[in-house]
């Protein structure tokens, strides 16, 4: 098929690798001048059969078989299937193939992609912005700036790096791969790509591909799970605080911030959860206990992680380690900061620490319960 050859062109002309540092990063925007091509050639009146020949194609391109693998993990599986995904799109110009309330994924995605195809300009437009930007420099930076709020001795992996057509995640990691949502890069007037916020985008994620949580070898089960609750915060609190320039809280923001991606939207969704302080701590803490007397499942940690920590337009971890980080910080510096990284079982110690050396500054902060700092620290050792 010629529309295939071209794809395979546009892979070839718009995946490259990067020298970043230590890194070698493999950057492909080849999803998105695909996507265009499908798009373009529906809103022509090209058949169905043809559109759906090319979609095909497209979504088993290693961008897409990304994309799907990020929807569909272990604790949400069958989240998007792909045919789903497909009919959506094919929905733009044959309502009859996707039916709203079908998928909930889907729906929302759905809402972005009918921004774009009555008018394919802003598409189109954006498409070019992005094909001649300096990723090199942006890579470059956004790893740099990451890598430097890590331990010295964690060091941010090679990885894949996609921005893919999709209107779901902004941005997402996983196993190595980091992904970007091409119809969320936009964050300034229409059509125009906001370098700031793609930048500390893409330091944010890095900084997950660099953070070593997993629990220690040799724990027990309820042992390793307790470790688990502990760290939930750990991962998005600290690469909110120090890379992506969070709000001030009840902790003061981070003052030598690079990147400021917070909308007026994501910013009143953060106020609304740093209200909630009182109640997110006395959460995590009634978790801790389930997990140390060896009641938390992994189902149900993994529906904790999904409907309660991670869930609404600011997920309640990235609140909650964000403000424990910045006390930290105000406490204990940068040397300090990155302890519990390296030692999860100090993030109650080491905050509750923090509030009492700065009790002028931090004296709207939540403390954590004494019994809770000792589970913590008492993961794994003898009691």
């Amino acid at each position: 098929m010629q529309w295939t050859r071209h794809l395979l062109l546009a892979c070839i002309l718009s995946t490259f690798s990067l020298p970043v540092g230590a890194q070698e990063v493999e950057v492909d925007i080849s999803a998105c001048r695909g996507m265009y091509t499908v798009l373009k050639t529906m809103r022509d009146g090209a058949p169905k059969e043809e559109v759906s020949g090319m979609l095909d194609t497209l979504l088993d391109t290693r961008p897409y078989q990304v994309m799907f693998k990020h929807y569909n993990r272990s604790w949400r599986p069958n989240h998007l299937p792909k045919p789903v995904f497909k009919r959506m799109i094919l929905s733009l110009r044959f309502p009859e193939e996707y039916s709203a309330g079908e998928n909930e994924r889907a729906d929302t995605m759905r809402t972005r992609w009918t921004k774009y195809y009555p008018d394919l300009s802003v598409y189109e437009s954006q498409l070019r912005q992005l094909e001649a930007a300096d990723l090199h420099k942006l890579i470059n930076e956004g790893v740099r700036f990451a890598q430097s709020w890590l331990p010295a001795e964690w060091k941010i992996p090679n990885f894949y790096l996609a921005v893919i057509p999709n209107g779901g995640s902004p941005a997402f990691s996983i196993e190595g791969v980091q992904g970007y949502d091409f119809f969320q890069l936009a964050q300034g007037s229409a059509g125009e790509i906001d370098v700031n916020w793609l930048v500390g985008t893409v330091a944010h994620e890095s900084h997950h591909l660099g953070i070593r949580l997993d629990p220690p070898n040799g724990l027990s089960a309820a042992d390793a799970m307790a470790y688990r609750v502990v760290t939930l915060t750990i991962a998005e609190g600290a690469a909110t605080y120090f890379i992506s320039g969070s709000p001030a809280g009840r902790a003061p923001a981070f003052p030598d911030a690079r990147f400021h991606v917070f909308t007026a939207d994501m910013t009143k969704a953060w106020d609304d959860r740093v209200s909630q302080e009182e109640e997110l701590v006395q959460h995590q803490a009634a978790l801790l206990d389930r997990a140390v007397a060896g009641s938390l499942t992994e189902d149900a940690f993994n529906t904790e992680l999904r409907d309660y920590w991670l869930n609404g337009t600011i997920g309640r971890a990235y609140v909650l380690g964000s403000e424990m980080f910045g006390a930290i910080y105000a406490a204990f510096g940068k040397a300090g900061s990155l302890s519990p990284m390296q030692d999860p079982r100090q993030l109650f110690q080491m905050y509750n620490e923090a509030l009492d050396m700065k009790p002028d500054l931090l004296k709207r902060c939540v403390r954590i319960p004494d019994k809770t700092v000792k589970q913590a620290l008492t993961i794994g050792r003898n009691h």
